[in-house]
């Protein structure tokens, strides 16, 4: 949701508000997503002084992801809470940063999918390839220490 500051300055705060968003061209083709399905966000905003601002979200989204062996699709849901600081003072690196005069949610919330999507997906079960490994421990004794072998 985008908010101008001086819609943000005339609302009560805390301000809550539902919104459904299509990220399709946003994190469609971005590694292993194949699809998204929209995106519901739940917001309330609270106002933190001088043109700062803190959203928490509510983040339920359905991914529809590749395996990354298998390149079999399956659904991933994510359904999150998060905070983000905005704030129009560009020093303050812990804040996104309120372009002009205008407060826009969209860039935090697709940074949230990506933190909380899998780095890699996969649903295959391997086993294990044990190699079995000979005893010949006594074949490498070095001839300079034969002697300790009878100490054991």
């Amino acid at each position: 949701m985008r908010f101008t500051l001086a819609q943000l300055r005339k609302l009560q705060m805390p301000y809550s508000y539902e919104e459904t968003l299509d990220l399709s061209a946003e994190l469609n083709g971005l590694e292993d997503i194949v699809s998204v399905s929209p995106c519901v966000v739940k917001s309330t905003i609270k106002d933190r002084g001088d043109e700062t601002y803190k959203v928490s979200f509510h983040i339920n989204v359905n991914l529809v992801l590749e395996d990354s062996v298998t390149l079999m699709h399956f659904d991933y849901l994510i359904d999150v809470d998060a905070e983000e600081i905005f704030s129009s003072d560009e020093s303050n690196e812990d804040a996104f940063v309120i372009d002009g005069i205008t407060l826009d949610t969209k860039e935090a919330i697709v940074a949230n999918i990506l933190i909380n999507k899998p780095m890699t997906t996969t649903s295959a079960e391997f086993e294990s390839d044990e190699v079995e490994v000979e005893d010949s421990k006594e074949e490498n004794i070095n001839p300079a220490f034969a002697s300790l072998k009878d100490l054991l």
